[in-house]
């Protein structure tokens, strides 16, 4: 039972008791005592071992009258050393088969939490309380240990992939450092620097600067930069600015060194970015958010003389990666200037910038498309020819690229960004050392507007006159829930009646900003029909989608508080849930919007999870209660069963930050025992029920 979701999920009790009336009884003093609980009642010493050792309850209360207790409870508090078991100490009779020796003493001493006279339902709800407070307590402990140890490696991580030199130092001595520290002073692993002190790396005057910054932290500051010469062990000058802060390694106070190298010198060639062999190019005379204009510009100068065909063209460097690994910072950088370097000589009489270390942008102007596509092959040719060496080792980058055709007076700035993500997806599908120039009309004003703007009028009009419609799928539980639980769907219908499925027109809607109304429309008939479903005897939960509009919106929180209230609604009756997507993209709005759901007592949910590259690292700042995951895991699954261990593996790491798990899309019998096996808490699917119009599933039905 998880401490962050403990107020809401019911507490899973354990009841070993040869009457079952009395432990109907004991369940209604804990309900009336605000405890409310999942029972299991069990008089079998064989079933209680098993129950409790596949953790299925947060508690258990055992009477002393059961046969075997004496040698059962050393073994469940071997198996389940962190579960409350709590003794019920009946008045031992000669004929009733109790154990007329067992005490609080004795039950204490074989394992038990702790043991309370049968009859005592005041005391035995206050240990009850107490020992729940204990297991939400250990739960949260558990999650912040894991929460640390993960922050802990991404820091590691950072650390290792840092741009900058650091290292830590403890009582003078070098104790670690990243690969940019070692390049940076000449040694070859953190081995070779354990144990060396700072002042050798230092020159003589320098030492003695540090000594003076070393003591100023001693005497409270919290930071102290300095500039420095020193020496690598080849015998090179290392010259830069040195950053000194208070900072812990392994749980040891130390101090962080973060070294900034002199910049080497570079030059800049009117708008074009150009650079040494010996470090990164870059501008020396404008940063990059004034080139950046000034490249647009005479891409619109060269482009009016040459209407016939217009391209954008994208070139980065392959495999940064693993460069970066093979030869360091350094020698990364020295790819990057040679390639940058051969690129823009063969493309001189073309604007062109440097957009990144790895990336260039170049203007080009070609008759047509076929003109444009042996441009870029030759360039692609051209670097495939390049070969040196770095450190002995021979280096023969390769380059994609990624072009956009411009038409009409298309905006250049967002023809870049459209050559930019046709990069980023050329490179999730794994392309390298190609070149792709998609033919499209670049996100002109003019083009293809008269279908949006019909859609948008469509849209409106359906706001005003109300032509939407709400459909609900049961989201069912694999764990035992049978409280009713059910997802809105929304549906818009056109002036001839048929539904339109929001794929075919929520997108337009948010990008033109109108969703947000749509999201409060969706939200205030979902509630009214909640309510009056609630108020015929059904404990019903629904699940609501919205938009990023809405979670942007500031005022959105404060009318939906008014909404709920006005209704009589329990606020943990209502789930509001927001796409992967829209979290990884709005974050902070994100965060905030759940934060203040949270105030409100209500839930919140990701759904469509298990997009993006690392969607823990996402959830990590997103403090949901639920998650549904992409219909994308069953479709692998259905078409490879081995793929289940995915699922598995990631319902299991969900479960371990604490939330609970939807699987949509379940369409056939086959795939509910490997969902089951998985751990997922709840499941929706046409197999179960597809959307209807009303709230209508029978949860009794045991399938």
């Amino acid at each position: 039972m998880s401490a962050q979701l403990s107020q809401h999920i019911t507490t899973r009790l354990l009841i070993a008791e040869k009457s079952e009336n009395k432990a109907h009884q004991i369940d209604s003093c804990l309900r009336d005592a605000g405890i409310a609980a999942k029972l299991s009642i069990t008089d079998d010493i064989v079933h209680i071992a098993q129950l409790l050792s596949a953790g299925d309850a947060d508690i258990a209360l055992i009477s002393s009258e059961l046969k075997g207790l004496k040698q059962l409870l050393p073994r469940l508090r071997a198996n389940t050393p962190h579960l409350p078991i709590i003794i019920m100490i009946q008045p031992a009779a000669a004929d009733n088969g109790a154990d007329p020796s067992l005490n609080l003493e004795e039950a204490l001493t074989l394992g038990a939490t702790d043991a309370i006279p049968a009859d005592d339902t005041s005391l035995l709800s206050l240990v009850v309380k107490r020992e729940l407070a204990h297991v939400c307590q250990r739960e949260h402990f558990v999650q912040v240990r894991r929460a640390l140890t993960e922050a802990e490696q991404r820091c590691q991580l950072l650390l290792q992939g840092s741009r900058a030199a650091i290292a830590y130092v403890h009582e003078g001595m070098h104790i670690h450092a990243n690969d940019g520290y070692l390049q940076l002073f000449g040694y070859a692993s953190t081995d070779d620097l354990y144990g060396v002190s700072l002042v050798d790396v230092l020159s003589t005057d320098s030492a003695t600067t540090l000594k003076g910054q070393l003591k100023k932290l001693r005497n409270g500051a919290d930071e102290q930069v300095f500039n420095f010469h020193g020496h690598a062990t080849g015998g090179g000058d290392v010259n830069g600015s040195m950053t000194l802060t208070n900072s812990q390694y392994q749980g040891e106070p130390c101090l962080q060194v973060t070294v900034r190298p002199a910049e080497t010198d570079r030059t800049c060639n009117g708008g074009d970015f150009q650079a040494s062999e010996e470090g990164p190019a870059q501008s020396s005379g404008t940063d990059w958010s004034e080139a950046l204009p000034e490249f647009i510009s005479a891409a619109e100068s060269a482009f009016m003389d040459h209407s016939a065909g217009r391209y954008m063209m994208i070139v980065a460097i392959d495999n940064m990666a693993e460069s970066q690994r093979s030869y360091g910072l350094a020698g990364t950088n020295t790819i990057c200037s040679k390639v940058w370097q051969m690129l823009s000589e063969i493309t001189a009489e073309h604007p062109q910038m440097r957009l990144s270390r790895d990336q260039f942008a170049i203007a080009l102007s070609a008759s047509n498309l076929d003109e444009a596509m042996v441009n870029a092959e030759q360039w692609r040719g051209d670097i495939n020819e390049l070969m040196f060496e770095i450190e002995e080792k021979t280096v023969r980058p390769t380059v994609t690229v990624s072009g956009v055709e411009l038409f009409r007076e298309t905006d250049v700035a967002r023809v870049l960004d459209a050559a930019a993500i046709n990069l980023l997806d050329m490179r999730e599908a794994g392309a390298a050392n190609v070149v792709k120039i998609p033919t499209i009309d670049a996100l002109s004003d003019d083009s293809a507007p008269t279908d949006a703007k019909a859609l948008l009028h469509q849209i409106t009009e359906a706001i005003d006159k109300q032509r939407f419609v709400l459909l609900f799928q049961p989201i069912i539980s694999l764990r035992g829930d049978s409280d009713e639980h059910y997802e809105v769907f929304l549906r818009m219908t056109n002036a001839d009646g048929q539904r339109i499925k929001p794929g075919k027109f929520l997108q337009t809607a948010i990008d033109n900003n109108v969703a947000g109304k749509i999201d409060r429309w969706v939200t205030l008939q979902s509630i009214k029909v909640l309510s009056q479903h609630r108020a015929k005897g059904h404990n019903t939960r629904l699940t609501i989608n919205l938009t990023r509009n809405s979670v942007s919106d500031p005022e959105f929180l404060e009318w939906l508080s008014t909404a709920i209230k006005a209704a009589r609604l329990p606020c943990d009756a209502v789930i509001f849930q927001i796409t992967e997507k829209d979290a990884v993209t709005y974050l902070r709005q994100t965060r905030e919007f759940i934060d203040g759901l949270r105030a409100m007592h209500c839930r919140a949910s990701l759904s469509r999870f298990g997009l993006i590259a690392d969607p823990f690292e996402t959830l990590g700042h997103l403090p949901v209660d639920m998650v549904k995951l992409d219909g994308k895991f069953i479709e692998r699954v259905n078409a490879d069963p081995d793929n289940s261990n995915h699922i598995a593996e990631t319902v299991k790491q969900l479960q371990e930050a604490g939330k609970l798990t939807v699987v949509p899309m379940v369409e056939n019998a086959k795939i509910l025992s490997t969902l089951w096996q998985a751990g997922v808490n709840y499941i929706q699917g046409h197999y179960l029920q597809e959307p209807s119009t009303e709230m209508d599933y029978d949860f009794s039905t045991e399938e």
